[in-house]
């Protein structure tokens, strides 16, 4: 029989081909790749537009029987090979594999996305806006260690359990190496699920999140969404406390979305946010508004085009927000994305 390699596994999913896959282990092979180009302009360069792009990912999942093994691989980021305390080397987004015991429960071992965040665990392909927001900042992102989950309980109920490395891609930390094997990132996330409402909070920390010695960083999540008809109507409020383990440190953030649908292929969309920031005593506030469009250009079995075009406003202190990401000024984001699943 011929052995289907992990390289050219990595070749189809890259050029978009489906590989030809014996059936007498019956494994069942994905292939998803997709690239977002973009062309942007901020206030602050004037009227000069910097084109680039925003990811470039493919992943590639084998499922057999109880087990699925995934990974995906991010040509996006600026340093593929740098490698952050508790993770693998940024160019591997996911590198997991899941035991599935049962209908509704997973055991999830490897590296993925930390269950906080609503927004943060929308893939990225599927965001409602180009880019993550300011509450992405907050977030414990990817990192290494195992969960548990458990969906469609009773009438809707479902959970997440994890415990990780210190979360060293977290833009709210600022691990050490050292760190690892010594220190850890637990989070537990709950939520609550019908065909028109979705409800869910989480808790995480990320132990001694300056270096060992400092605070541990603690935050905290709750979101919402309801769906109705043409509309969509979302919101979020995420609270981080001592950030990279300084104590005081502490901001909060929330958003507001709405969204709606004027016909299958382009929806119109509105979503504020509102950082408050505090450092040292002193507190500074910043603000986000996006307004933007979402045409889906092509919709087929194995292929999908989006053209995504946000007009970000600015507002409240702006340069002097000590807050850890957001627009500090006006901008254009327009965004174009190829997908490819096989």
């Amino acid at each position: 029989m011929r052995q289907t390699t992990p390289y050219l596994a990595l070749l189809a999913g890259l050029l978009g081909h489906p590989l030809e896959v014996p059936a007498q282990n019956d494994i069942e092979f994905r292939w998803r790749s997709f690239a977002q180009l973009t062309a942007e302009r901020v206030e602050t360069s004037g009227d000069s537009i910097a084109f680039g792009a925003d990811r470039v990912r493919t992943i590639l999942e084998a499922t057999r029987d109880q087990l699925t093994a995934g990974i995906m691989l991010d040509f996006g980021v600026r340093d593929l090979g740098q490698r952050e305390p508790g993770a693998l080397a940024n160019v591997v987004g996911d590198l997991y594999l899941n035991y599935r015991p049962s209908e509704n429960h997973t055991i999830r071992f490897g590296q993925f996305k930390t269950p906080l965040g609503m927004d943060f665990n929308i893939p990225g392909e599927d965001l409602d806006i180009t880019k993550r927001g300011v509450e992405a900042g907050l977030v414990l992102n990817r990192d290494l260690g195992v969960m548990l989950s458990g969906r469609r309980l009773g009438s809707g109920f479902g959970y997440d359990v994890g415990l990780f490395n210190p979360a060293g891609r977290s833009g709210a930390t600022a691990h050490q190496d050292s760190q690892v094997g010594q220190d850890t990132a637990p989070v537990v996330r709950a939520h609550y699920d019908t065909p028109r409402w979705h409800v869910e909070a989480a808790h995480g920390r990320s132990e001694h999140a300056g270096g060992p010695g400092t605070l541990d960083y603690r935050v905290s999540d709750v979101g919402m969404i309801f769906r109705e008809d043409r509309w969509v109507v979302k919101g979020e409020w995420v609270e981080g406390r001592n950030i990279r383990g300084i104590d005081g440190w502490t901001e909060r953030v929330y958003y507001l979305h709405g969204a709606y649908r004027l016909r299958p292929g382009l929806e119109l969309l509105g979503r504020h946010y509102e950082g408050t920031n505090r450092l040292g005593g002193v507190s500074t506030r910043l603000k986000n508004t996006y307004l933007g469009l979402t045409a889906w250009v092509w919709e087929g079995s194995s292929m999908m085009g989006r053209l995504q075009v946000n007009y970000v406003i600015a507002g409240g202190d702006k340069a002097g927000y000590s807050g850890i990401r957001g627009f500090r000024d006006d901008a254009i984001l327009v965004q174009f994305q190829l997908l490819v699943d096989r």
